[in-house]
């Protein structure tokens, strides 16, 4: 292309030809136009084809490539993530002395002892999960005689220390009503002696009893203690009862009480044994046998000791607790100071055995009322 014709082809661009000059100039164009399509008539037909279908191969394979590539990136940092994650879930749940997983399994085994009949029976397991997440978990249980069964299950979620409210899940043909008793002073018209009446010999029942007034522990064990059943539960007066209770009949749904067994603690265990073996390397594996201190059926001093005890260590932890408590306030701090000046009394108590034994209780007359929670046959 001479420099002429380029010079030319920039004054056509900008629109400075015209006349004659501007129709010869057109007319020469026309021409190359054709020359070009001549020339790209004579060319074979299948080289740009084949050249285009060889760049969109290479292109596809490029993009799967990089899509792979990706994926790969992005499956190993989520690995790398899960693994660092699990690694400092474990670290965090199991820092301390106790650690925090063992701590708050004992939140929720203390929480159900005092606040469940057949509560302390049974114990909470844990399944630390990634990002931060721990799931606990454990079986609720109801005895019935001389039979302990699963009711159901508990399962609670943490995050961090962020508890979740707590998942109950109940089986089979179970009763799941809520503790009834009533406070003294109140006269409900209604009880079920006439159930118990109707009930077979041969069967064994679980029960709810309220007193007149209220008992002391030791009066209670008097009462009750040498009957041909057993007492499993003690619902104790904390000084807010009476305002908690239904002003109309004095129901009580939501009872605070301990077992009829000490509730213990770490710290209670006494150890029996201690054998330490060579581990790997410079490790060594360290195996211990710890055993409960001996309780006296009746030792009521001992009782009062430990669930005293369960309700400061719960005192610590007690937004956790009160979770456990349906969302309720404990109130542990009033609760124990109440319970430490005006000492512990009952206003009922669980009991559980043969049906025609505790329906002699009728003729009690420090008992007011009975609800009756599980029948079952004899296993006495």
């Amino acid at each position: 292309m001479s420099d002429e014709f380029k010079d030319r082809l920039d004054a056509y661009e900008k629109g400075e030809l015209n006349g004659e000059e501007l129709a010869d100039f057109e007319k020469e164009l026309e021409k190359l136009e054709q020359y070009q399509e001549h020339l790209d008539e004579r060319k074979p037909p299948s080289t740009i084809p084949m050249i285009e279908k060889k760049q969109i191969r290479i292109l596809k394979r490029s993009k799967w490539r990089a899509r792979f590539q990706t994926a790969l990136t992005a499956l190993g940092i989520f690995i790398l993530v899960m693994f660092v994650s699990t690694i400092l879930t474990a670290i965090y749940y199991s820092w301390g002395e106790p650690d925090r997983a063992d701590v708050f399994a004992k939140v929720i085994d203390y929480t159900l002892a005092v606040t469940e009949p057949d509560g302390e029976l049974g114990g909470t397991s844990t399944n630390v999960k990634p990002f931060f997440r721990a799931e606990m978990e454990r079986d609720l249980k109801k005895r019935v005689g001389h039979e302990t069964m699963k009711v159901g299950d508990l399962k609670v979620n943490f995050l961090f220390s962020l508890m979740s409210f707590p998942e109950s899940n109940y089986i089979g043909n179970v009763s799941q009503n809520q503790p009834i008793f009533s406070y003294p002073g109140y006269d409900r018209g209604s009880s079920e002696w006439d159930r118990l009446e109707k009930l077979a010999e041969g069967t064994v029942v679980s029960a709810y009893i309220s007193f007149y007034k209220l008992e002391s522990t030791k009066e209670v064990f008097q009462t009750l203690g040498e009957k041909e059943f057993d007492i499993s539960w003690f619902a104790v007066d904390t000084g807010n009862t009476f305002k908690e209770a239904d002003q109309d009949s004095g129901v009580i749904l939501d009872p605070i009480g301990f077992p009829s067994t000490p509730i213990w603690h770490d710290d209670d265990m006494k150890l029996d044994s201690r054998e330490e073996e060579k581990g790997f390397l410079f490790g060594k594996v360290i195996m211990e046998g710890h055993s409960s201190p001996s309780y006296e059926e009746g030792d009521t001093d001992m009782l009062h000791t430990q669930f005293l005890k369960t309700l400061r260590f719960l005192e610590k932890h007690e937004k956790l607790a009160n979770k456990l408590y349906g969302g309720r306030k404990l109130d542990l701090e009033k609760t124990i100071h109440y319970l430490e000046k005006n000492g512990i009394k009952h206003y009922g108590v669980v009991i559980t055995g043969p049906t025609k034994e505790i329906l002699k209780l009728k003729k009690e007359k420090a008992i007011s009322t009975i609800e009756v929670d599980e029948v079952g046959f004899w296993n006495w």
